[in-house]
């Protein structure tokens, strides 16, 4: 069963929408609804609709968006549908980043729960799910950071030597060289400024 609470507005960012698509899906199939009923209604009863101009598209182009696969040459998205997979509203000149998922036809289901749960999955999907990954083998990672090393190691070395040939009055930073001049606090007179 549905575990979430009802939502009666799915706004969704325009790059989400392929995954809204397959959440939305889900959350149907959850509720009970699967199969030919399932295709039918993406057909014709869910529609997603752009927030400040109104420009909507079918479940079916959604469907179309989220299967498509850019290392197929043959296969090409129409131009409103390249334009939502870059993230942008395919009417030129609207500059809005989010559309309205709706459930238009009636069904066997609770239209709302079925939005919540969808919301739910998108947010799931779209959540803390930062991981930072390395395109380096491991063992490349390993060598590189030996090279670093040597490299820091070398620069630091050249550094101390250019100092000592060159500025040899000068101190080397974090060495404090004994200055040849000592004063016995003693022979101080602490009344005297």
């Amino acid at each position: 069963m549905l575990q979430a609470e009802p939502v009666s507005d799915l706004r969704v960012r325009i790059p989400d929408l392929a995954r809204a698509h397959a959440a939305l899906a889900q959350a149907l199939g959850e509720s009970g609804v699967g199969g030919a009923e399932l295709e039918r209604l993406f057909a014709s009863g869910v529609t997603a609709g752009c927030v400040a101009c109104g420009l909507s598209v079918t479940g079916r182009d959604l469907g179309e968006l989220a299967l498509h696969d850019g290392d197929e040459p043959d296969h090409r998205l129409s131009e409103r549908l390249e334009r939502l997979r870059l993230g942008y509203c395919p009417r030129q000149g609207c500059e809005s980043r989010f559309f309205r998922v709706d459930i238009t036809a009636p069904g066997r289901f609770d239209r709302e729960r079925v939005l919540g749960r969808t919301r739910s999955l998108i947010q799931r999907e779209s959540g803390p799910r930062l991981r930072l990954v390395s395109p380096l083998s491991s063992d490349t990672a390993r060598r590189l950071r030996r090279v670093a090393g040597i490299g820091i190691a070398t620069l630091f070395v050249a550094f101390v030597a250019y100092r000592l040939a060159f500025f040899r009055s000068q101190p080397i930073p974090f060495i404090q060289p004994k200055s040849p001049y000592t004063i016995n606090p003693a022979s101080v007179d602490p009344h005297q400024r």
